[in-house]
């Protein structure tokens, strides 16, 4: 597979495990619809930093951001920008390789090219530089 491939997979399994976990969490966390809600809800106190759901998907809140962790290791991390957007940059898409095993992790300019070609194909938003988001 060639590395423009492999980050291709890459960016792409992260937008699906992003999905993934954060479905699983809504059930026993409400807030987990929007990650400005998660944010407001700890700084509230009505949602403890740190939490595991049933189904063993756990979430760790910081500054302005959310790592979550599915049972099998899958690491999404998003923060929040400071116009309301939830959003990843290419550190996070490599922290996401190394969880799921992706051996070699892409290299950063490639994941920030398929990121950038994702926001040409309407997929992506890149609302501050080396920062996207999912357009939904």
């Amino acid at each position: 597979m060639s590395q423009s491939n492999e980050a291709a997979v890459c960016v792409r399994s992260f937008l699906r495990y992003r999905m993934l976990i954060r479905t699983a969490l809504v059930g026993n966390y409400p807030q987990f619809d929007m990650l400005e809600h998660v944010l407001e809800a700890v700084r509230a106190g009505k949602l403890e930093r740190r939490g595991q759901s049933d189904g063993g998907f756990s979430y760790s809140v910081h500054g302005r951001g959310c790592r979550m962790v599915g049972p099998d290791g899958a690491e999404i991390e998003m923060d929040l920008l400071l116009d309301g957007s939830e959003a990843f940059d290419a550190w996070r898409l490599e922290v996401f390789a190394r969880s799921v095993g992706m051996s070699p992790v892409p290299p950063k300019g490639d994941l920030m090219q398929e990121c950038r070609d994702m926001t040409q194909e309407g997929v992506l938003d890149e609302p501050e530089p080396g920062w996207f988001r999912l357009i939904e």
